[in-house]
């Protein structure tokens, strides 16, 4: 869904730039590569824990179906449009040209759910991509990073339907029932209060998988899957120095851990070395 806040004109193609290619039968998913504190601490897995089981008290994730999803993004984006939260950017090309990268990125998608996507154009100068019941939403910003590089807006676009198909989603709505279930019931639940929960929705363990789902999809469809491990090396550069404390806190990884995590599952997965990353 997030990718941190930090991160894609007009002029890119979002054709198949390469040959169709199936994933290894043997993948592997590693999360190792992230700080102790955050993925594998007993105080973290504590945590955790005690959580779900407030949760399951409330609201069972499986209760949440793909059509309940499709329902609560439907209203999620009813609402941010009337509400002006989000002003959409009405470019028939640009949108025709981010659909054809959606279909694309769904056709491959290995037992797909039932959820129903969309991807909208938002016009905002913060680099950033989001996603909730199936909409997704990138902003001006970020689609102007993909200007020469649409292998990189594919990974992205996927990392966005990972954070659905993996179930990620569910637990923001799940959040949601629950306060409905403790304050009252409350239909009017504005498109700033759900994305305030998405913020703090995921961990960096979710950010780390539905990067993986976007960049397996990338990779089936051709895709230089390097230019996401470039990119995060990029913005590590933007970013304070790392800090195991800092870590503990953080809902997304820090950029260079992260741009290490997907360096080495290419190299496990696909043999692939990103150099200059």
């Amino acid at each position: 869904m997030y990718l941190g806040w930090l991160g894609l004109a007009a002029t890119c193609n979002l054709s198949l730039e390469g040959e169709e290619k199936e994933l290894p039968k043997q993948m592997k998913y590693s999360y190792e590569c992230l700080d102790s504190a955050v993925s594998g601490s007993e105080t973290s897995k504590a945590i955790r824990n005690a959580t779900s089981v407030i949760r399951n008290l409330a609201v069972k994730q499986k209760d949440i179906t793909d059509s309940i999803q499709n329902e609560w993004g439907m209203a999620f984006h009813k609402d941010a449009i009337e509400t002006k939260t989000f002003i959409l950017m009405k470019d028939e090309t640009i949108s025709a040209q981010l659909q054809e990268g959606l279909n694309d990125l769904l056709a491959v998608r290995e037992n797909p759910s039932k959820i129903n996507y969309s991807i909208y154009l938002l016009n905002d100068s913060a680099i950033n991509a989001f996603t909730f019941g199936g909409h997704i939403y990138l902003t001006k910003a970020m689609y102007d990073k993909c200007k020469d590089n649409t292998d990189l807006l594919y990974s992205i676009i996927g990392h966005e339907i990972g954070h659905s198909e993996k179930g990620h989603i569910r637990k923001t709505i799940q959040e949601m029932m629950i306060a409905e279930n403790i304050f009252g019931e409350d239909k009017s639940a504005s498109a700033y209060q759900v994305l305030r929960l998405l913020t703090g929705a995921f961990n960096q363990r979710n950010e780390l998988e539905a990067d993986y789902y976007g960049i397996d999809l990338a990779y089936q469809l051709g895709k230089n899957v390097c230019s996401t491990v470039t990119f995060w090396s990029e913005m590590s550069k933007k970013e304070n120095q790392y800090s195991k404390l800092e870590d503990l806190f953080r809902t997304h990884p820090f950029s260079q851990l992260r741009a290490k995590c997907l360096q080495n599952h290419l190299k496990t997965n696909f043999q692939k070395s990103c150099t200059g990353s």
